[in-house]
């Protein structure tokens, strides 16, 4: 499989930090602008924005990366328990698609593939202590291109 096109990243800025944070995401080379509540860049990848965004010291943060961050930290509350919760891993994996606008090419795979891949990644994090899952990774483990 192809690696995934990038998403949109969307972050959520209170007009309080927008000029801060167009700022540090201009001086990384990024491009963002106001939709809505919003400050979007796109076509990018949303751990390289919000890596420009922390190290510039702007307060908000990517809202995949959240999303992607309750997903792991879901799968260590768990503790491995994972059985009957494929609904629940789907639920998780659909909230990051849709922050990342990209529900309408991205879709989760099947139920046994996100247990097993939830199960994969659980391991992993307890073994390596580290809670970090990129983007990329993330794609490549729970989703697969729409038709």
């Amino acid at each position: 499989m192809s690696p995934p096109r990038l998403p949109v990243v969307r972050i959520r800025c209170p007009a309080e930090h927008e000029a801060r944070t167009s700022g540090v995401l201009a001086r990384a080379g990024f491009q963002a602008e106001r939709s809505l509540t919003w400050l979007v860049v796109r076509d990018a990848d949303p751990d390289a924005v919000n890596l420009a965004l922390a190290a510039g010291g702007a307060v908000p943060r990517a809202a995949v990366r959240e999303r992607i961050g309750q997903l792991v930290g879901w799968l260590v509350d768990r503790q491995g328990a994972l059985d009957g919760r494929a609904a629940n891993v789907e639920a998780l994996v659909k909230k990051v698609l849709d922050d990342a606008v990209m529900a309408a090419t991205l879709r989760p795979r099947s139920p046994e593939e996100l247990l097993a891949a939830a199960r994969a990644l659980h391991e992993e994090l307890m073994a390596s202590g580290a809670g970090f899952v990129s983007w990329e990774r993330f794609a490549g483990a729970f989703c697969e291109a729409r038709e």
